[in-house]
């Protein structure tokens, strides 16, 4: 009996001996798959650096452009939403299967092709999606909202809704991914190809970093999306086969303020994984004026696509600055039509100089690193029709932002400057556009000509007939011209008193700096001491004011008291003699 026990142990022992190794083997792919079945977008991170972390990053090969931060993503991109100028670019046409983050696009068809007021009855379809990948349990027949909807694939990354939406909006899967591919070309994406509305793995459903950009800059572009992709939280309310409502949270944990990783400057977003593409994350952020938008490709686990998310926004809006320049609807003035140089700041009065910009409903953004100026700006010109130009401008030959405008104005000056402001030294910035001369201009001259003589003769002949109206009207302008000259010089006298007091001073603080570099360690020692001691005894002397003022108002305050004191003593004797004068009268 014995012997077979201790046969029995001694084949435990060798069993445990061969299946150790293997257990610690397998563990870590067991908590994948176990996260990947609760979550659906969460892997485990590697301890091992990884052949993607050093992969190139293209935008720190640029001339001038501040170095951005080595990750492990296999693709990285920055872009800055409102200048489309690239940041930061790792691997960025590279191809990648984006998992989850396709829910962007499928959001963005889905509000520009529903109203998102309209109810949706789910088909068979809820059911064609991987086992065990995110869903939000919508069966055959249950009717829902499209807003809903929206939130569900935003926010809750519900694979069955996705399915529904586009067999609602294109009659099927592969319709509704010929619209996704449509779109995205539209977009000017390079290296992508949709196959389904979800984004679960498959060989001809992939993307790149600069597309999935584009793409969500295009979404972003819309205020519904804004809303949906900045929401914490939502509910679903009941629906007619579920009888009680679906609450979630945004999965994207850098909105969740509970969160390791919160950001405040974080106001949307989309997570992504499947075994396959590993974790993929879009990030919005907002922060100084700059809307930036992140995109990490193929990284191994969810707190990594956070923190290098992170890590290469701060990058962005630590290193560089966007100049926004918005321009309404303008007309070129009298000096443009004259093909008149610019008169100066005086004509300001009449003329701001935003005002001679040619262009019709035209924004122009430009993003540079903060030690760059609009000065190092270049920029190319491309006709997009007789009167419409597009501008790109290029800083070290990356491009930085662009505009587009029509010239609204028979004439166009040969040169226009855009005012972008002034930098730290106080020199106002401009960034250069060319300009054109309508076509069919001696037409337009003749017409122009006939009009003016027309004009010319009415004003003759109604001058002749009413002589005292127009000499009075004469007399009125004459008035309101000499005081608007009489306004202009004094305001041009001002600015010339402004800019000789500036120059005094400069010249006052040059003079200074030059006697500070001719003195000596010793004498510089010395006038620190001396306006030291003279800032020592101004300030005693302020304390002593102070301490006499305090003693004034106390003798004050005492002087007061004594006066009521005597005053109330009199009021007494006052009171006791008129007491005893009634007295003595009873």
């Amino acid at each position: 009996m014995k012997v077979w026990k201790s046969a029995v142990a001694s084949l435990l022992a060798l069993c445990l001996l061969l299946f150790a190794p293997l257990t610690v083997f397998l563990a870590p792919s067991a908590l994948v798959l176990a996260e990947e079945g609760a979550e659906g977008e969460e892997a485990q991170t590697e301890t091992e650096i990884p052949e993607s972390y050093y992969y190139t990053i293209e935008s720190n090969e640029i001339e001038g452009w501040p170095q951005g931060p080595q990750i492990e993503a296999a693709s990285a991109i920055v872009m800055d939403m409102n200048s489309g100028t690239i940041l930061y670019s790792k691997q960025a046409t590279e191809k990648q299967y984006p998992a989850s983050i396709t829910k962007i696009m499928t959001t963005l068809l889905l509000i520009e092709n529903c109203d998102l007021d309209d109810t949706i009855t789910f088909s068979e379809i809820v059911y064609d999606i991987e086992e065990g990948s995110t869903h939000l349990g919508i069966q055959p027949g249950e009717e829902m909202t499209l807003r809903d909807c929206a939130y569900g694939i935003m926010l809750a990354s519900a694979n069955d809704i996705a399915n529904g939406v586009a067999e609602y909006i294109a009659g099927s899967i592969s319709a509704f991914a010929d619209m996704m591919n449509e779109k995205a070309e539209e977009l000017g994406c390079v290296n992508t190809h949709f196959s389904n509305p979800h984004g679960l793995y498959s060989d001809d459903h992939y993307t790149c970093a600069y597309d999935m950009a584009l793409i969500a800059q295009a979404a972003y572009a819309n205020e519904t999306f804004r809303e949906i992709v900045g929401a914490t939280e939502y509910i679903i309310p009941e629906t007619n086969l579920s009888g009680e409502d679906r609450s979630f949270l945004n999965h994207h944990k850098m909105m969740q303020s509970d969160s390791e990783y919160y950001q405040s400057w974080c106001v949307g977003g989309k997570t992504g994984y499947t075994s396959q593409c590993l974790n993929t994350l879009v990030t919005y952020g907002s922060k100084d004026g700059m809307d930036l938008v992140s995109v990490i490709l193929r990284v191994n686990g969810a707190g990594k696509a956070y923190a290098e998310s992170t890590e290469i926004l701060e990058y962005g809006f630590e290193n560089f600055y966007t100049k926004n320049y918005d321009n309404i609807s303008s007309k070129s003035t009298f000096y443009d039509i004259m093909q008149l140089d610019y008169l100066g700041t005086i004509t300001n009065f009449l003329s701001p100089v935003w005002e001679r910009v040619p262009f019709e409903n035209c924004s122009i953004h430009i993003t540079l690193p903060v030690d760059a100026s609009t000065k190092d700006v270049t920029h190319t010109v491309t006709e997009v029709d007789v009167s419409t130009r597009s501008f790109t401008y290029e800083y070290n030959g990356q491009p930085v932002g662009t505009a587009t405008g029509k010239l609204n104005t028979l004439f166009v000056p040969t040169q226009t400057s855009y005012s972008l402001g002034t930098d730290v030294s106080g020199t106002e910035e401009t960034v250069s556009g060319e300009s054109i001369q309508i076509e069919g201009l001696d037409e337009v001259l003749s017409q122009t000509t006939g009009f003016l003589n027309e004009g010319y003769q009415f004003l003759a002949d109604y001058a002749e007939q009413h002589f005292m109206t127009v000499l009075a009207g004469g007399a009125v302008l004459l008035v309101i011209l000499v005081v608007l000259v009489v306004v202009l010089i004094f305001r041009a006298t001002a600015d010339a008193r402004i800019r000789r007091r500036r120059r005094l001073e400069d010249e006052e603080r040059k003079k200074r700096e030059e006697e500070i570099e001719r003195m000596t360690t010793a004498e510089i020692e010395a006038e620190l001491r001396e306006v030291m001691e003279q800032e020592r005894l101004r300030k005693e002397q302020e304390a002593l004011a102070a301490a006499e003022a305090e003693r004034a108002a106390r003798e004050a305050e005492e002087m007061e008291w004594k006066a009521r004191e005597t005053e109330r003593l009199i009021d007494e004797l006052e009171r006791e003699r008129q007491e005893r004068i009634s007295s003595e009268h009873n």
